[in-house]
């Protein structure tokens, strides 16, 4: 553990055993897009900062939890916003995890319906091959036969290739939702 490399870029919480990702803010409005003028409670977290957060947790394993703590300057303490701000990441981020979850739901539809399709596609062929082969029907024969196993690659391949980035998405934006965030002010 102490020659991790992670030790070097990022502090540990003493209690938590978590890493720590730091944001210095000079007010809580640095959290909210500059371009959403809608009240805070609307507003939309800054793409810069969810850039920046997304990247730091990127670096860290998910198998360690993360922190996130605020600086601020001594005089913009405030209660109240400290939740405002806690409650606009975390919403931003369970967002996202929803919005990933839907897109791996349609997804999975997606792939099963390639399969049926394919297994559909393959017993066609199967029948075509018993009939009397003309031309045209073993031509016909071979489309469905490509088309088969172009509709079960599409399904293989969204299993061992793209499920996996959806999943490890949806496991960083949970991780970032559910982070405790705590604020220090500099004097």
């Amino acid at each position: 553990m102490k020659n991790d490399p992670l030790n070097s870029l990022y502090e540990r919480n003493p209690e938590t055993g978590h890493y720590v990702i730091e944001i210095a803010l000079d007010t809580y409005g640095d959290v909210f897009n500059e371009w959403d003028h809608a009240s805070y409670r609307k507003r939309d977290m800054d793409p810069e900062l969810a850039f920046f957060l997304e990247d730091s947790s990127a670096e860290i394993p998910l198998r360690y939890g993360i922190d996130l703590v605020f600086y601020l300057p001594k005089q913009e303490m405030d209660k109240e916003k400290e939740g405002m701000v806690a409650s606009v990441v975390k919403n931003y981020y369970r967002f996202y995890a929803d919005v990933e979850r839907r897109t791996l739901q349609r997804t999975y539809r997606r792939m099963l319906n390639y399969f049926l399709s394919a297994l559909a596609l393959l017993a066609f062929t199967y029948v075509f091959n018993y009939w009397q082969q003309t031309f045209f029907l073993a031509i016909l024969s071979e489309g469905l036969s490509v088309g088969s196993w172009f509709c079960m690659w599409e399904a293989i391949s969204f299993l061992l290739f793209e499920r996996s980035e959806v999943v490890a998405k949806i496991r960083s934006y949970d991780r970032l939702s559910n982070a405790p965030i705590y604020y220090r002010y500099d004097p």
